[in-house]
């Protein structure tokens, strides 16, 4: 009679090969007791698992990743000397699902133009991002470098410009900054965000007639 458990405890996924994920166990006393008790798994136990036929250790060969097969099932038999075999025993592995994937950033690769010389406090970009490929905690956004003159909000993605914002487009047509999505577990992309500055009649006219009128009579 089999007395172990008809559940393995879970493991993490990426956690490795070669794990030992249950000990079949077995009480062969209703009678004359033949030893040694051999353990196997069924034929139609997943292929991915080995039994040791004398401790029972059951082991799993490949490494474990959630998102190829969330769970591992199995049929434990014991057998006696006497060739008695005992009714097979469902086993069940649950893989643990980790956040390993970094989020998507789904806003666009272009902020809205802003004006050259226009200074700080303006809204120009929000980012989003989708953190469902695995668990998700939660999603807070940074810029790889805010030096550039934009400021983002951790929780919202609201973009801004900021004390050091300068811009001319007489200097840069445009400028651009690398926004960075974080998930809770560190796993981070980026996205790098184009902003096109406007061109401003902010020149005055050069006046290109000479310092000199023409000479005119006097009583004309």
């Amino acid at each position: 009679t089999i007395t172990s458990g008809a559940t393995a405890s879970a493991i993490d996924e990426n956690s490795g090969a070669g794990q030992v994920i249950y000990t079949a166990t077995a009480d062969d006393s209703a009678d004359v007791s033949d030893t040694p008790i051999i353990f196997s798994l069924s034929e139609d136990s997943d292929a991915a698992l080995s039994i040791n036929s004398l401790t029972g250790v059951v082991t799993l060969n490949t490494n474990p990743d959630y998102e190829a097969q969330d769970s591992y099932s199995f049929a434990v038999i014991a057998t006696d000397a006497a060739g008695n075999a005992s009714t097979a025993q469902s086993v069940t592995l649950d893989i643990n699902n980790l956040d390993e994937v970094a989020p998507t950033i789904t806003s666009g690769a272009t902020a809205s133009a802003i004006d050259e010389n226009s200074g700080a406090g303006q809204v120009i970009y929000t980012a989003t991002a989708d953190d469902s490929a695995d668990t998700s905690d939660g999603v807070t956004f940074s810029l790889a470098d805010e030096a550039l003159g934009f400021t983002i909000n951790a929780e919202t993605g609201v973009v801004t410009t900021n004390a050091d914002f300068v811009a001319d487009y007489e200097s840069a047509q445009s400028q651009s900054f690398t926004v960075v999505a974080t998930d809770a577990a560190g796993n981070a992309s980026n996205q790098v965000v184009s902003v096109a500055i406007n061109n401003l009649d902010e020149i005055a006219p050069t006046i290109t007639s000479g310092a000199t009128a023409s000479a005119i009579d006097e009583n004309s």
